[in-house]
């Protein structure tokens, strides 16, 4: 059974900011708490990654193979271990789809950015078509990414503002929810499952 993830802010109010360890940065403002579907999707994690690679096993081809392997080398680091500050800054991203309309399909690299905003940490891929904005906080022992797909252009919606039910037929702003894994000290990905449009999995690469 799945549980709603509530992200608690930290004793910013007895404990100076400055004073506070700087992997908690992202936890000292209010996250939004995370609706029911997008629980799911993240409980989901580890089924929709086997169906995606499945399907990509008996489909794909050497090259896809290959871009899968790339996309998903790179042992996790311990979420706690992670210091929010070591984050910030800007990063090359690149996005692999796996699974669903095609067993594989990768794209060039677009900007990315991790920035500390009162007190949490927001993250935005820059450039692209396709778009997302959002959050990072620690919570279950990894990092949660909440935020919103949009196109270019068009404007994304708070992660809080989303209902619980969502209407995926009327447009591209849509929620987004991810775990957010660091593999090394200038490399990271977010691992999307079952996103609305296109793939099983998705995974944003980021590299600096």
């Amino acid at each position: 059974m799945t549980r709603p993830i509530f992200v608690a802010a930290l004793l910013a109010t007895a404990i100076p900011s400055a004073a506070l360890p700087s992997a908690a940065l992202a936890q000292s403002a209010p996250a939004p708490t995370i609706r029911q579907a997008d629980a799911e999707r993240l409980a989901n994690l580890d089924a929709a990654t086997g169906t995606a690679l499945r399907q990509l096993v008996v489909e794909g081809d050497a090259a896809q193979l290959a871009l899968a392997r790339l996309a998903l080398t790179g042992l996790a680091q311990p979420a706690e271990d992670v210091a929010a500050a070591d984050l910030t800054g800007d990063w090359k991203c690149s996005m692999t789809k796996i699974g669903g309309l095609l067993p594989a399909v990768g794209y060039p690299p677009f900007r990315c950015r991790i920035a500390a905003d009162v007190g949490r940490l927001t993250f935005d891929k820059l450039t692209g078509s396709q778009r997302t904005r959002g959050t990072l906080q620690l919570a279950d022992g990894r990092w949660v990414y909440l935020g919103s797909t949009f196109v270019a252009g068009e404007q994304p919606m708070d992660y809080a503002d989303f209902p619980e039910v969502v209407d995926t037929s009327a447009g591209e702003t849509l929620p987004d929810v991810g775990v957010f894994e660091v593999t090394g000290p200038d490399s990271a990905r977010i691992l999307f499952p079952q996103p609305y449009r296109e793939s099983i999995l998705n995974v944003l690469t980021l590299t600096r």
